[in-house]
Order: structure tokens, then C-alpha cells, then sequence
């Protein structure tokens, strides 16, 4: 859960990178884009649908730890005016065909630039972030 927590607070204040999506998330980058916009709304449970855990196996006190974290995120990307864009700098999928990497860079709506990269894993022919 400590790592976990590590994670969100990273994507809360340094990646957060989003953009709505229907259904499954074809590619990383979709993933990044609908995990991102997933917590400028606050959704938490979007959010931890798209991390790379088994959510049948958190526990009550994790979920609401993580639906915190969402919370917060959600403020922050306020603050700075909402999501203006996100773009994909490099999307790069493994030979393994299950690990992928994405670079990418989101724009506010203070014109405030924040570039990053995100990790990525294949379950259930899914992509996941990956902590």
C-alpha cells in the first residue's frame, strides 16, 4: 500500500495526464489519458480500475486512502485551471508485448507544462499503470 500511495502522490503532482475514454483502453497511452481525466473528475473508482493491482484484494482502509488521494489530485488540477491537452511525447510497448512506457506532456488551463513518463502493464487485455 506505502508504494502505492508513493505512486498516486507522484501522478498527483507531477504526471497528471488525462483524457475521457469509452470502454477498455486500447493502448498505454489511452490508459494514461483515461487514468488522468479519471482523477481531474475525482472518479477513484475509474482510478483504481485502471491501476495494475487486484482491487478484490484491497482492503476498505486502502480504498479510502486511495479515494483521498484522488480527491486531492482533483484539487490540484483545479488550481492549475483543468487539463488543457495532453500529449503523447513516445509510446513504447516491450518485446514482451506486456510492459510499455509512455512519455507524455499535459498542458493546464494556466498554461503551466508538465512532461513525464508512466509505467504500463497488459492484464486481461488491458492496459493498467503500473506501480
Amino acid at each position: 500500500m506505502k508504494k502505492l500511495t508513493f505512486f498516486l502522490g507522484i501522478m498527483i503532482y507531477s504526471l497528471a495526464v488525462f483524457t475521457t475514454s469509452c470502454g477498455s483502453p486500447a493502448s498505454p497511452s489511452d490508459t494514461l489519458k483515461e487514468f488522468s481525466y479519471a482523477m481531474e473528475k475525482g472518479n477513484a473508482e475509474k482510478v483504481i480500475s485502471l491501476i495494475a493491482i487486484d482491487s478484490k484484494e484491497m482492503t476498505k482502509e486502502d480504498k479510502e486512502k486511495l479515494t483521498a488521494l484522488v480527491g486531492s489530485a482533483k484539487d490540484e488540477i483545479e488550481k492549475k485551471g483543468g487539463i488543457k491537452s495532453i500529449e503523447i511525447l513516445e509510446e513504447t510497448i516491450d518485446e514482451d508485448g506486456i510492459n510499455a512506457t509512455v512519455k507524455s506532456k499535459t498542458t493546464y488551463g494556466n498554461d503551466k507544462v508538465e512532461e513525464g513518463s508512466s509505467k504500463y502493464l497488459l492484464m486481461d487485455g488491458e492496459w493498467r499503470v503500473k506501480l
